[in-house]
Parts: structure tokens; C-alpha cells; sequence
């Protein structure tokens, strides 16, 4: 999108723009694919039974529909780099000739001492620079900061092409610079890109154009700063990366998404929540009911001449290094100002020039089915005679028909309400356990709570409820369930349930807001005197919670459950203890005393996936000084515990590997905390 502002912003001025955005579609020498095992998308190709092309095609055509989605328009050519192998060989054989580029072993390496610009972008100098270096060793290379121009295939390679030098496929950073020569030409004006592109991609861009050609090859370097997802880096693993998709079944429109990404300089990091887009989505609502409301207006025979100068603070603003921030701030301040609403209308659709959020498709009015023109105006008339109660009896029904009904000074509207508005009314969501109130100092209601994290799987959570509801038979019980993120029936269930049980409690999460912070919810929401946690591929099938008590109880013992485990070295636990102490518990089912949460505090929310996490809570009580304490005899059953098995291999790898990272992180120098008498002096680097 900084590139379409950038581009929206430059035809504004009025200079012509030919804009081109290269689709790569063959394999990178990335340090992140050497280390995955090959191309992750042949591996794909591979997995899905299809060829490279069909599954490439199918990501373009995806990335052309979002691309539509949020309103940016289209490049005027999209090459794809495997239409262009016979111009990035010509480019390699520019720079052997002219002394930049070297071949061995059928391997072709830009010769990074020859370039004395390298490391201007980037600021990466000397040491820097080799720190920077993100490539394997290769023995073949002269200077461990060369890079490669073309890569001989390895034997079975299938994406391979014939070259002077034998059968290989280019490097990474040959395909743009041979793309952007046969489009723009040997120099163009504005090169844009993420932050993370900068080196060593765009700095090796410069080396090889600008060694081929001999020249400055782009004037300006423009770059994105990166978008984080609820304060950390987006990662599938971390389960806090959003499609389009994902947005539009919430209700949302994606170009609330295009508002919210304007509310921050591009410059800037950007922090995603679901908060701010439902902001962002209301905000684009008013904006585009103002426009509803005033495209009806009869024409001013002029405007005033305070609407040119609002125009041009506002273009100021937004040529100053693309200050869309502000932009927005002068936008709203204009709307709220004393101008007639007519010339509002005219800087509206002029600001939507570069805002792209098609305010100009906004209809004057909305129509609507025939029941509904006539309850309206039998409303009109029920207000011309002043009979109010009756006129707002029938304003409700028309917004439980899903309808807003706006009274203006002059006449009644009505219009469609958004997904987002229909969905709103269902039931309260939350973005985080932030906005969840702590009760946790206030006298316990209940003998126990019950914290379930829902995730889907509909059966195993109806399952796992009315065990608990089952057992707790002789006891004051509530259950607390978070719907974290749910998208199949879960969430409607849910509230079904609720409605039967009045000590049944369900918090609904707008996406997976991660296992930490969903349990944080139910531990702040709790008012048991006992906690219990559990996982729903747990079954409890018989008295639990009389043991519990028993053993919570006694005052050294901080958690206490079914499942102990036990370490000598913190880097492999063992599910061996099944009477006594024991150095953690699994989540399948823990419990402890509420009291004991204001001492020991709240889960770590970095725990996004539940791996580890109980792990690391065990070591929060044990810290304070209490005991963790294992009874394998309590009446528990395991069923299939869906959130891993329905994981691939590789995704239950990283995940298990970055959050025993986080754990160890935290608690590797604390070996005095293991029961283990012989656990001094272990080695706190982990094997994965």
C-alpha cells in the first residue's frame, strides 16, 4: 500500500507513472529455505500434487485479488521471473565481462570487493557487513560477502535452465535487477520494498545494475517499516498471521484494513489489533455515512473559498514525505468544521484521490426491500404526529432487521447496516486479556472455577464441559470458557450452553489472541477458591475436585494435577512422576489455589502456543517457593488432542522450539528450583 500512495500521490501532481511489480517465482538461495530443506514452494508443488506453475499461479491470482481488495491499483505490467531467465543470463555475462562477477564450479558470484559503493544503502561497512552476511559458508566463494549470480542444480533439481555455465537457476537478486533493466531501462526514478529488503537484497540490486551498466541505477529508495500483529513479528507458528480472508469472515471490510494502515507514517512500525481495525472500520463508516448524507444536497452555486484552503493544507501535509497521519487528522477536523456540507463532500472525494477508500461508490441512498420503504414511512408519519414510543417501536424492529434509520433536519434515511454491525450485536468480543477486568481481589463466590481455552474442535469442548459439569455435581462450580478465535461452531454453541447454566461463563476472543492470554482471562475472571485448568481433549470421569481440595489444602503445595513431570537437565521432561513432588505439570489438567495467583502473578503471554507453558507457569509457583505435586490416580481420561495432531511436522517443531526458548530463557540459570539433587552445573542449551 505505500507503493499505491506513493503512486496515487505522484498522478495527483500530475506526472505520469509507469509502475512495475515483479512476481518471483522460482527458488532463492535465502538462508531460511537452505536451512528448511529446499524450496518451500516445491515443497508445496510437491505436497499438493501439483506443478510449480499451477500452485505460483494460484498464489498470484490470490495476491491479484487482495491486491483488489484493499483498493490498490493494479501495475501496469506484472513480469514473472521465470519468463525472464534469457535476460538475467545476459546480465550475469554483462558483469563477468565487466570484470564484477566470477565463475567456478558451474557457480556464478558477484565479486563484492571489486563494487567500492557496497554497503551505501545499507550502511553496512567492514565488520557490519560480514556480520550481515546471511548466506552459508561456501567454500567456492572468494569473499564470504559475494553473492550469487546463478547456482548450478544440484543433482535432481527439477527447476533448472540451460546457461553458459551448465544447468542451474539464477540467484535472488539477479531476477529484479533483470526485470527492472528490460522495464524502466538501465536508471528509473523510485524503487520501493520492506525495511528488510534492504540488505542484502537491495544493496546487492545496486551492485549488480549498477556494475552491468555502469551508472546510478534508482534515484530514490523508498521502505516500508515491518507490521506487527498484537506487538510481535507475524509468524504462522505464533498463530498471529491474518489472510484477507480472515477479516472478511469476521464481518470486516478490507478497507477498513487500507484506513488503519494510513493511521501510521510508513516509516513507522505498525501494530495490528483487532481494536484498532474495528476502529478503523467505524471510522470508515462515518466517513462514508457523511457521504451518504450529503450526495443528495442540491449544488452550492459556489463554494466557499475557505474549501481551497483546506484542500491545500492537506495536500501540503500528505507531500510531506506521504504524512497520511495527518492527512486523516486535517480530514476529520475538516468534517467536524463549520464548512457547508457541500464543499465537505468536494474535499472528501478530492482527499480520496490518495486515500483510496472509494468514497466516491457510496450511493446516494440504499434500496431496500418494499416491507420496509412502507414501515418507514409509517414512521414518518408517526412522528409528524408526534407519537414517538410508537416511531421508536418501529426504528427497533428496522434495526433488528438489520437496517440504520438516520433523522437529518430535512428527511429520514435508511441504510443496509455492515457485516460488522450485524455481528457487533451477537455477542461482546475482546481483543485481549487487556481489556478483561481483574476479579482476583475480590472474596471468592465458588468451591471451584473452571478455565477452559476453546480452539475449535466443537465436540471435544461439549465433551470436556459436561465432564466438568458432571463432576462438580456436590460442589459450587463455574465454568469459564474462552472462545479463543474460533471460527467453526464453537462460539455458538457456547452461548447456548450459557443460556442454560447461570454459573457458566463464555468469553469471546475476535481472533486467536494466544493460550497465555486466553487463560489469563479466565484466571482474572475467576472467583473459585480453587482454580482448574484444562485442556478440552481432557475428560474428567469421576470425583476430581474432592482430591483437589485435599491436596490444595495444604498450603506448600502451589499446583497439583495428573500429569507431573520431571527433568534433570530442563532440557527434556519426562512424564514419570506419578506420586509426589514432581519438577512441572501438563495442562492437560492443573489446579491450584485462586489466592495463590496475586502472589505468583499471570501467565506470560509470549506462550501464544500452549507448548511449554504450563512448564513455564510450575516454575512461577516454584520461584515463590511453592511445591508442584503429581497424582496419576485421578479419574482423567486423554482423547486426541487435536490442537498438535492437526499440526504438520515442521509447524510443531518450530513452535515447541521457540517457546522452550522463551522458557529457557527465563529459567535456565535457576537449576535450584529441580527437585533433582543432581541438577547443578547442567548445560543450559537446548537440543531441539
Amino acid at each position: 500500500m505505500m507503493a499505491d500512495w506513493i503512486r496515487r500521490a505522484l498522478t495527483v501532481a500530475g506526472l505520469e507513472v509507469y509502475h512495475v511489480k515483479n512476481i518471483t517465482d522460482v527458488g532463492h538461495m535465502r538462508q531460511e529455505l537452505v536451512e528448511a530443506g529446499g524450496d518451500k514452494m516445491i515443497m508445496a508443488a510437491l505436497a499438493e500434487g501439483k506443478t510449480i506453475q499451477e500452485i505460483a499461479q494460484f498464489y498470484a491470482d490470490s495476491f491479484y485479488q487482495d491486491e483488489e481488495r484493499v483498493n490498490i491499483l493494479p501495475a501496469h505490467v506484472f513480469p514473472w521471473a521465470t519468463n525472464h531467465i534469457p535476460e538475467m543470463i545476459t546480465l550475469v555475462d554483462h558483469l563477468l565481462a565487466n570484470g564484477y562477477a566470477y565463475e567456478t564450479g558451474g557457480n556464478v558470484y558477484f565479486d563484492v570487493p571489486q563494487f567500492a559503493k557496497y554497503g551505501g544503502l545499507s550502511r553496512n561497512f567492514g565488520g557490519n557487513l560480514l556480520e550481515g552476511v546471511r548466506a552459508e559458508a561456501d567454500p567456492l566463494k572468494r569473499d564470504p560477502r559475494d553473492f550469487t549470480l546463478w547456482k548450478a542444480a544440484e543433482p535432481g533439481r527439477d527447476v533448472k535452465w540451460d546457461s553458459p555455465w551448465g544447468e542451474g537457476f539464477p540467484g535472488w537478486h539477479i531476477e529484479c535487477s533483470a526485470m527492472a533493466h528490460k522495464y524502466l531501462g538501465e536508471r528509473f526514478d523510485i524503487h520501493t520494498g520492506g525495511v528488510d529488503n534492504i540488505f542484502p537484497h537491495h544493496e546487492d540490486e545496486i551492485a549488480q545494475s549498477e556494475g552491468a551498466f555502469g551508472d546510478v541505477h534508482v534515484n530514490y529508495w523508498v521502505h516500508g517499516q515491518h507490521l506487527l500483529a498484537d506487538g510481535a513479528k507475524m509468524a504462522k507458528s505464533s498463530g498471529n498471521v491474518f489472510l484477507l480472508d480472515d477479516l472478511v469472515s469476521r464481518g470486516i471490510d478490507p478497507l477498513s484494513f487500507r484506513y488503519l494502515c494510513m493511521t501510521v507514517r510508513y516509516r513507522h512500525r505498525m501494530n495490528f489489533t483487532f481494536n484498532s481495525l474495528k476502529a478503523s472500520e467505524k471510522a470508515l463508516s462515518n466517513l462514508r455515512n457523511r457521504v451518504w448524507q450529503w450526495k443528495n444536497l442540491p449544488a452550492l452555486p459556489q463554494l466557499p473559498p475557505e474549501t481551497e484552503e483546506w484542500r491545500e493544507k492537506f495536500w501540503d501535509a500528505v507531500n510531506n514525505d506521504l504524512d497520511l497521519p495527518t492527512g486523516l487528522a486535517l480530514t476529520w477536523e475538516m468534517v467536524r468544521s463549520e464548512l457547508p456540507p457541500q464543499s465537505k463532500l468536494y474535499l472528501l472525494l478530492d482527499f480520496d484521490r490518495i486515500f483510496g477508500l472509494s468514497l466516491d461508490q457510496v450511493p446516494g441512498s440504499y434500496a431496500v426491500p418494499e416491507s420496509v420503504e412502507t414501515a418507514l414511512s409509517e414512521r414518518s408519519e408517526l412522528r409528524a404526529q408526534v407519537n414517538y414510543s410508537t416511531a421508536d417501536s418501529l426504528r427497533a424492529e428496522l434495526a433488528s432487521s438489520g437496517y440504520v434509520v438516520q433523522d437529518t433536519a430535512g428527511d429520514t434515511r435508511i441504510r443496509p447496516k455492515t457485516p460488522l454491525e450485524q455481528q457487533e450485536e451477537r455477542w461482546d468480543w475482546v481483543s485481549s486479556s487487556r481489556e478483561v477486568e481483574s476479579a482476583l481481589d475480590l472474596p471468592d463466590l465458588y468451591d471451584f472455577s473452571f478455565i477452559l481455552n476453546a480452539y475449535n474442535y466443537v465436540e471435544d469442548v461439549r465433551r470436556c464441559v459436561a465432564a466438568m459439569r458432571e463432576c462438580s455435581r456436590d460442589y459450587r462450580a463455574e465454568i469459564i470458557v474462552v472462545d479463543n478465535g474460533s471460527t467453526d461452531d464453537t462460539a455458538e454453541w457456547l452461548e447456548g450452553y450459557q443460556e442454560q447454566d447461570p454459573d457458566f461463563r463464555v468469553v469471546h476472543c475476535d481472533h486467536v489472541i494466544g493460550d497465555a492470554a486466553g487463560k489469563n482471562i479466565g484466571l482474572k475472571l475467576s472467583r473459585g477458591r480453587n482454580i482448574v485448568i484444562l485442556d478440552a481433549s481432557t475428560e474428567i470421569t469421576g470425583d476430581v475436585l474432592g482430591p483437589i481440595a485435599r491436596q490444595l489444602s495444604d498450603e506448600t503445595v502451589g499446583i497439583f494435577g495428573p500429569y507431573g513431570l520431571t527433568t534433570d537437565d530442563m532440557q527434556h521432561f519426562h512424564e514419570e512422576v506419578e506420586q509426589g513432588d514432581a519438577d512441572a505439570m501438563q495442562a492437560y489438567c492443573m489446579s491450584f489455589r485462586r489466592e495463590a495467583v496475586q502472589t505468583v502473578g499471570l501467565m506470560h503471554e509470549g506462550f501464544r502456543f500452549y507448548r511449554n507453558l504450563d512448564i513455564d507457569y510450575c516454575f512461577q509457583f516454584k520461584e515463590k517457593g511453592y511445591r508442584v505435586v503429581a497424582d496419576s490416580s485421578l479419574p482423567m481420561v486423554r482423547h486426541e488432542h487435536r490442537q498438535w495432531t492437526e499440526l504438520e511436522d515442521a509447524q510443531r517443531d518450530e513452535l515447541s522450539r521457540k517457546n522452550f526458548g522463551r522458557f529457557l530463557r527465563r529459567w535456565g540459570n535457576r537449576p535450584d528450583l529441580l527437585i533433582s539433587t543432581g541438577a547443578q552445573g547442567f548445560n543450559t542449551g537446548f537440543r531441539h
